[in-house]
């Protein structure tokens, strides 16, 4: 049986991680945790966990939990990753992985020490949507890949915890940028060559850097009246264009044609990714979104950001 323990039942376990999606005959979430008592209870209760908690040390140490799901704000993935790992518990981890590459290099260590599983939940890896643009790429569906550009502008108040450097660093950027530099990692292989400029009070970012032959570009701009966000790849037979937040419909334009492909987001967005953890822990399959990944993911954002 694999027994999941939950460190911080707040929005993203409602709904994109719901339980539901641990749940299948050998597997299911067996303890949770979050700082304040009553919510705690309430979410055990709604969802049908046996036990809840206000220490996460309790959900670390509980000998029916055989994985560990971090989904705190990202200051904390760190010390409950690493202490999990030492407990000898397999650990999947919210994103951004940490607040550092540092922090992310020791989560790495940890967990190959203790001989567990470290996954990070970019869960993009898994979903239908992009399981469709790398079977596009493949097919040589935009030919070689030449040039890969994001735009983002979002209205935004700058208030909450993303804003707040001691809990997240790098401002909305760093909560959000990161899913489509890790999907770029996945479609075009890892980056190099990464620089990044950024305002002192990190609401304009723009970045740049090369996946081998692919050179790549990206603005992010926060408090704009405007909203887009749009990631476009340039190839010798054509144009590739997806948005990374919203299931918008992929586009392909060539020479002959544009053609609209339309993939659903599931009803918890987690769920493809969480079933391929649970095949790698049934020796059946292989989680695309690793400690190793989501490091170089880290690497490009810190590499972006540097000492702002």
């Amino acid at each position: 049986m694999i027994g999941w323990g939950i460190i911080g039942v707040g929005d993203v376990t409602e709904v994109k991680s719901a339980p539901a999606i641990f749940r299948t005959e050998d597997s299911d979430v067996v303890h949770v945790m979050r700082r304040d008592a009553e919510r705690a209870r309430d979410f055990a209760e709604r969802h049908g966990v046996a036990r809840w908690s206000t220490d996460a040390q309790d959900v670390i140490d509980d000998p029916e939990v055989t994985a560990v799901y971090v989904a705190t704000p990202t200051a904390s993935h760190a010390e409950y990753a690493i202490a999990a790992a030492r407990a000898g518990k397999h650990v999947l981890v919210e994103k951004p992985m940490a607040m550092s590459t540092a922090e992310a290099d020791r989560m790495v260590d940890a967990a190959d020490a203790a001989g567990v599983r470290l996954w990070v939940a970019y869960y993009r890896r898994a979903l239908p949507r992009f399981v469709k643009i790398r079977q596009l790429l493949e097919e040589g569906a935009i030919g070689r890949p030449l040039s890969v550009q994001t735009t983002w502008r979002k209205p935004t108040d700058f208030t909450g915890w993303r804003w707040d450097p001691e809990r997240n660093r790098g401002g909305e950027f760093y909560e959000t940028a990161c899913h489509t530099l890790d999907v770029l990692d996945l479609l075009l292989g890892p980056a190099t060559d990464v620089a990044g400029m950024v305002t002192r009070d990190r609401h304009d970012v723009s970045a740049c850097y090369r996946f081998s032959d692919v050179v790549g570009s990206g603005t992010w701009t926060f408090g704009t009246p405007d909203a887009l966000e749009e990631t476009v790849l340039a190839g010798t037979a054509g144009t590739l264009s997806f948005a990374s937040f919203t299931p918008t419909p992929i586009r392909l334009v060539t020479a002959d044609a544009a053609v609209a492909y339309e993939v659903a987001d599931p009803q918890h967005v987690h769920g493809p990714l969480v079933a391929t953890i649970l095949d790698e822990l049934r020796g059946v399959g292989t989680c695309p979104s690793t400690g190793r990944s989501a490091l170089r993911t880290s690497r490009m954002m810190d590499s972006i950001l540097g000492n702002s």
